[in-house]
């Protein structure tokens, strides 16, 4: 009962917006000796501040101000950021990352450490920032910025390296580290003359520390991030220094559900956007920690969870004050800019053309290059205002203009494919160039015939390159481009494609097979070890995922992470499909679709399923590989391939899913087939959320049992498989009837 009163408490508390004080409950049996703290955290939101709402017109993006309201209503709680908070967004972007630091101020932070980004802005604006978290006499809101590992390379520290905070007589220790990796993931001006120590010796210092002064709770706030490809790692820091009780982590924009415990340290992160609020439970008795526990709180928690009116108020004055600058249209395409994360960093796209025609043309240069991680959303068809090229192109990065030769040139695309097919920001988008890959080749030697302006690449001849300041400087580990001698600045990356697109009037830009994935004529595939990934630990799906992509039926985002959560395209689909069939390959058959091109990566995966009439597409002539794939669009590609297949499976009268009447007529077979195939078997409480997105877990979890179905139906003759399809034909019938007789039955009732 009490459990059942606190719930509606705080139900009421969030949904009314409004408190009249703090909510103390104690579970029944619990000692009266313990007390319980929560740590909130936020990281990687760039920008992303106000609540959001996708197509399907659910909550997807929090918000600053529910998650004040949240805050607000939670005993002993305290709210820390991870990084890489103030840039990434029009709105963040229009006042320099200041607006977001005044919101975070208003809501009662209490420190943050600096992500690469934070550094985006230049470093003395980042000591602004400082200065402007900090309370004033008159208040007590204010927060500290901890970069314990930050400092002038004159020896000077211009940030705290600790602060301790007070949490109902719980003394909480919290220091910060920043990624050294700012260094090459910010423009490297952001970042001359400071330094950033080892921060594993400054992590034993800085505990030592807290531990002469008495905490009972040490919290590391550290924008490192647990990607396999990161230098030093939270979890290496974990591993080398005992005594943090806590690490609220950023950088790899990882969704951590339940945390990370590595060596006693629990590691919580909670993904990027801010899609999830974290949450850290410590509880104590007296100075002894006897349990804490990490959890997210993810959007459609904060669905009915109503905005903090005063922090609403501060970000709709500053929306209102920059309306006319952010909804400016400058320019109208025909059709959608694909700038989605799994594309721009993994092949070329028709937006990464686009930017790279309109650097190239703006400076003159030769060729033009970009990196896809810099290309941040996709932009619909339709008018193009300078918010979504702000949101697109986030970074404040200018064009540069440099020349060099072009075996830099080779050697900065060979850097450029070195992960591929897994995705990486590196990716390169360009413009007055050609060349192919192939990923079977060792990095390093994959690049071949490289062309420019039609004619070989001479690796002895000067060329001009534009490219952003950023890589012109040897970011994003462009290290041959620092080489080049630096020509002209041409502007901002927003304000020359707002230029561009003034005087295009409408742009429709196309996929060019600039970039093309192929094999090197009598070369020897080279051997690629296997790494693992990072991001699945403790998933549900952990296994499956593992067993589809060691049997190469699926592959990572990266070498070292799979992103479980990540939603999937239709495009990405059916080249599963293909691959389990052994058809992704080149077909004989034609495209017949209008928006799949030659060369793109899905092309085999999609003329594949258009031939056995696994997809149809739609009346426009389109396929549309890049749309995301709901559940009921998955069931419904899936129950027509297992019925290509003449699988037998009994389609006995289960059930009905909980939210049975929320399924598509078009996708009731679909659902039907797949669920008594047993592929897809619904989420828990009996729902088969015919809406919601599918994952690439559900994918993988997915593909781990139609392998095992097919490969244990490969010997039906085709007798057999006639016989099944009757069977199942029969079973439908059987299925509809029934049903129709309940509705009849209930109608007389």
């Amino acid at each position: 009962m009490k459990k059942k009163l606190m719930a509606l408490a705080l139900a009421l508390t969030m949904v009314l917006g409004t408190v009249s004080g703090p909510i103390q409950v104690f579970a029944e049996g619990a000692s009266q000796d313990t007390k319980t703290i929560t740590i909130l955290h936020t990281n990687d939101v760039h920008g992303h501040i106000v609540a959001q709402s996708g197509k399907d017109g659910k909550l997807n993006e929090i918000g600053f101000a529910k998650v004040k309201t949240y805050a607000d209503s939670i005993q002993n709680a305290i709210l820390l950021d991870a990084g890489d908070v103030s840039h990434g967004t029009a709105l963040s972007g229009v006042n320099n990352g200041k607006d977001v630091i005044s919101v975070m101020k208003a809501m009662g932070y209490k420190a943050m450490v600096p992500g690469n980004h934070d550094f985006n802005y230049g470093y003395d604006a980042l000591v602004g920032f400082k200065e402007q978290a900090l309370p004033k006499e008159d208040s007590k809101e204010g927060f500290d910025i901890l970069a314990a590992n930050v400092v002038r390379a004159t020896g000077g520290n211009d940030f705290k390296g600790q602060t301790i905070i007070d949490v109902d007589g719980v003394k909480v220790g919290v220091f910060g580290l920043a990624t050294e990796e700012t260094k090459v993931k910010s423009n490297p001006k952001n970042t001359e003359n400071v330094m950033f120590l080892n921060p594993v010796d400054v992590a034993k210092a800085q505990v030592k520390s807290l531990k002469e002064q008495g905490v009972d709770v040490i919290v590391m706030l550290a924008h490192l991030g647990i990607d396999e490809s990161t230098t030093i790692k939270s979890s290496d820091i974990a591993k080398a220094v005992d005594g943090i009780d806590v690490i609220i982590d950023g950088h790899s924009h990882t969704k951590l559900e339940k945390g990370q415990v590595v060596n006693k340290t629990l590691i919580a992160q909670t993904g990027n956007y801010l899609k999830n609020l974290g949450e850290v439970n410590i509880t104590l008795r007296g100075k002894e920690i006897i349990s804490k526990n990490a959890v997210l709180k993810d959007a459609a928690f904060f669905e009915n969870v109503k905005e903090d009116p005063a922090i609403k108020t501060m970000i709709d004055k500053v929306l209102a004050d920059n309306k006319d600058a952010l909804e400016k249209v400058v320019g109208k395409t025909a059709v959608e800019l694909d700038g989605e994360r799994e594309h721009v960093r993994a092949s070329e796209t028709n937006f990464g053309n686009l930017m790279t025609d309109a650097m190239r043309e703006v400076s003159g240069a030769d060729v033009a290059l970009t990196n896809g991680g810099g290309i941040r959303t996709s932009i619909p068809a339709g008018d193009i205002n300078m918010t979504q090229l702000w949101t697109a192109f986030p970074f404040g990065n200018t064009i540069m203009k440099i020349e060099l030769t072009g075996a830099d040139i080779l050697a900065a695309l060979e850097h450029g494919v070195g992960d591929a097919p897994n995705a990486n920001g590196k990716f390169p988008q360009i413009s007055g160039m050609s060349f192919k890959y192939d990923v079977k080749q060792k990095a390093g030697e994959r690049v071949f015939d490289v062309k420019i302006a039609g004619k070989a690449l001479d690796p002895k001849t000067k060329y001009t390159l534009a490219t952003n300041d950023f890589m012109a400087n040897g970011g994003d580990g462009y290290k041959s481009f620092a080489n080049g001698k630096k020509i002209a600045d041409y502007g901002l990356y927003t304000e020359v494609l707002e230029k561009y697109l003034a005087g295009k009037g409408v742009v429709e830009p196309k996929k060019e097979s600039r970039i093309v994935m192929a094999e090197k004529s009598g070369v020897k595939p080279a051997d690629k070890p296997v790494e693992g990934f990072t991001d699945i630990k403790g998933h549900w799906a952990e296994k499956v995922i593992l067993s589809v992509t060691e049997k190469k039926l699926f592959a990572g985002m990266t070498a070292t992470t799979f992103e479980p959560n990540t939603k999937i395209s239709r495009g990405m689909l059916v080249s599963v499909l293909a691959r389990l069939e052994g058809q992704d390959k080149k077909q004989e058959a034609k495209n017949k679709f209008s928006d799949v091109k030659a060369g793109d990566w899905y092309e085999n995966g999609v003329i594949w399923a258009q031939e056995n009439k696994i997809v149809a597409g739609y009346e426009d002539g389109t396929f549309k590989p890049n749309q995301a794939v709901s559940r009921e669009e998955m069931a419904a590609i899936l129950g027509r391939y297992i019925e290509s297949k003449g699988i037998p499976f009994t389609l006995d009268l289960k059930e009905p899913f909980a939210d049975q009447k929320d399924i598509s007529k078009w996708a009731v077979n679909g659902v039907d087939v797949t669920r008594h195939a047993g592929i897809m078997t619904g989420r828990d409480g009996n729902i088969f959320a015919p809406k919601d997105s599918a994952t690439r877990a559900e994918l993988a979890q997915v593909m781990f049992g139609l392998e095992r179905l097919v490969e244990a139906n490969k010997d039906l003759k085709p007798a057999e498989k006639k016989e099944a399809a009757k069977s199942t034909e029969k079973a439908k019938v059987e299925k509809q009837e029934k049903a129709k007789e309940e509705a009849a039955a209930k109608k007389a009732a």
